[in-house]
């Protein structure tokens, strides 16, 4: 038997911790690939990073995830980033390469692969409409820009948005949401969504949503992404595919759902 000593160890950091479900989640994937290893969440809060990734390096962890609020923080603590690390000025996956730490970003691809999987959408085009300029808006805005849709972006630091996207001027068909739960948004740009929109929120851990329940035909909350993001870290941590049906299971187990999110009005 192989002891939890010769096992890799990955873990998640950030602040809060305790809710997080990547716990579960990769742990059930490296048991489904048979690979040995094992993940935890370790609390870090707002100014820990160096000293943590300081740490993480001396313990021999292979990587890790990044979680708020420290995927801006974590960023200038690594050796060397990827493309989509670097174009969104944040990292949520690292990885040990040779003695350097590699900081990658899979949050814009993991909720576009997300959104394509719930509701198909063609996204050359889309009118979307984003909410928040935070880390993981801005990786989310890119991989969507990538794939040709038009996006507009309200935040409540205008000159963040202003980076990601104009205000939004018209309709928008699918929203998503990177804000807190308890954030505040204008009547006016809830006014400008398309009654038929799909609307994502990537939050998943939350009583609530900032956008009223009422906004919106199709809504589901952030456990898809979740699932994405953490496929395309495992696959970039491991060279692996990701057996993202055993990660997916976890998942609905532990929000006790009986179905995919995703149908209409669908619970929180």
């Amino acid at each position: 038997m192989i002891s939890d000593r010769e096992a890799a160890r990955y873990c998640i950091i950030g602040d809060p911790i305790a809710h997080s479900l990547s716990p579960a989640m990769q742990s059930a994937a490296f048991a489904a690939a048979g690979i040995s290893a094992r993940f935890d969440a370790i609390r870090v809060p707002e100014g820990g990073a160096a000293g943590a990734v300081a740490d993480l390096r001396a313990d021999g962890f292979a990587g890790f995830n990044v979680t708020t609020p420290l995927k801006e923080e974590v960023a200038a603590c690594l050796d060397t980033m990827t493309e989509s690390a670097r174009n969104a000025g944040a990292v949520n996956t690292v990885r040990r390469d040779g003695d350097g730490w590699t900081g990658h970003n899979t949050d814009g691809e993991g909720c576009a692969r997300a959104v394509h999987e719930l509701w198909s959408p063609t996204y050359d085009g889309l009118e979307v409409l984003l909410l928040g300029a935070g880390p993981a808006a801005r990786a989310i805005a890119l991989a969507l820009s990538a794939r040709g849709a038009v996006v507009a972006c309200w935040s409540r630091r205008p000159e963040r948005a202003a980076n990601l996207g104009p205000p939004p001027t018209r309709p928008a068909t699918l929203v998503i949401s990177a804000l807190p739960a308890d954030a505040s948004i204008p009547a006016d740009v809830i006014a400008g969504i398309d009654p038929n929109a799909d609307v994502f929120d990537i939050n998943y851990a939350s009583a609530r949503s900032p956008l009223p329940p009422n906004v919106g035909a199709r809504r589901s909350d952030g456990i898809p992404m979740l699932l994405h993001q953490g496929a395309l870290a495992f696959a970039w941590w491991t060279g692996k595919d990701a057996p993202i049906e055993a990660m997916r299971a976890v998942l609905e187990r532990a929000q006790g759902r009986a179905e995919r999110p995703g149908t209409e009005n669908s619970p929180r």
